[in-house]
């Protein structure tokens, strides 16, 4: 048995990709309307994938939902009131409100006017991390049928509404299949860790070429999300480290600092071409993610209650996400 407390470096690093990822869309479209490149992956079920891993890691290591609960506070909702006052700053309080409305709507409810556009999936993700509670302590996580279940309803789901629904809509249905499929690898996480370093990044090949290949469609492109989170959550648990050294987590503060800034310089500094106003926010937007995690959130990380009503070091009981005390 492998103790449930191990860290996974690369998962630090692919969150970064898939959030600059975003930031580059989002630059290309700023100045070409008819922009329609959606990334390399589709980022926020990525995302959402990793930390249906990642979670339910924390969840099972934390003790209780009171701490689980504080943990997920401290990481959220620090970076997200410095975004708050980045809109207030550089714009007006309506930026602020129709963020916050964005936000709390998860998407749903748009305004005309300028909002900060990554904002809308944080409600999903929290709304999240609420299931996973729930479903842990109706013992659904002791009982893999359950959540394999809900993987095949929540594919379902996608599959019957995907020709109704506009690509706004359908990708927040995304989300679901995405979750699972990360808590899935974490519960049979004993046998994708067994494997050579090498072959998930094979899969994570496979999977930048999956976009060519007809069946990525099929269940409404359910197929397509499934192969790319399976893919890039391996490659975070089980393949080769990309970096022997820990770097500092900024991904979530490039995914929600990004687009305000983008659309400040663009609105003040008139660049000319892509290369160009996504030199200048990346010149901003890094210094700001580093001093807002160095000063900011790192610091109200160390308000978590690490022993504070968690377990003992603890061991996976094979096949499930059980844990029982290391012998």
């Amino acid at each position: 048995m492998s103790p449930t407390n191990k860290r996974y470096p690369n998962f630090d690093v692919l969150r970064l990709l898939l959030a600059a990822e975003v930031a580059a869309v989002h630059v290309c479209a700023h100045l070409d309307p008819n922009f329609d490149w959606p990334g390399f992956v589709m980022a926020v079920p990525a995302f959402l994938g990793i930390s249906g891993f990642l979670v339910l890691q924390s969840y099972s290591e934390s003790g209780s939902w009171r701490v689980f609960a504080i943990k997920r506070t401290l990481r959220i909702l620090p970076a997200l009131l410095v975004s708050f006052a980045l809109c207030l700053v550089l714009f007006d309080w309506q930026l602020v409100r129709n963020s916050g409305l964005l936000w709390i709507s998860g998407g749903l409810y748009r305004t005309s006017g300028l909002t900060n556009v990554p904002l809308w999936s944080l409600a999903w993700e929290e709304l999240a991390y609420l299931g996973l509670a729930v479903l842990w302590w109706l013992g659904a996580y002791h009982r893999p049928f359950f959540i394999w279940l809900l993987w095949a309803v929540s594919i379902g789901v996608v599959w019957v509404s995907a020709s109704r629904l506009e690509p706004s809509r359908l990708i927040i249905l995304f989300l679901g299949p995405a979750f699972f499929t990360g808590n899935l690898m974490f519960i049979y996480r004993r046998y994708l860790l067994a494997v050579p370093s090498y072959l998930p990044w094979i899969a994570f090949y496979i999977m930048l070429r999956w976009h060519f290949v007809p069946e990525s469609r099929f269940f409404g492109g359910a197929m397509l999300l499934l192969v790319q989170t399976f893919s890039v959550v391996w490659v975070g648990m089980a393949g080769a480290t990309i970096f022997p050294f820990r770097l500092p987590d900024i991904s979530y503060r490039v995914y929600i600092y990004h687009f305000p800034i983008l659309v400040f310089i663009a609105n003040r500094c008139n660049p000319t071409s892509v290369g160009q106003l996504a030199a200048f926010t990346a010149m901003a937007l890094v210094p700001l993610c580093l001093g807002s995690w160095y000063l900011v959130e790192k610091p109200m990380l160390r308000l978590k209650p690490a022993n504070i009503g968690a377990r003992p070091r603890e061991c996976e009981v094979p096949g499930t996400a059980v844990t029982e005390r290391c012998e």
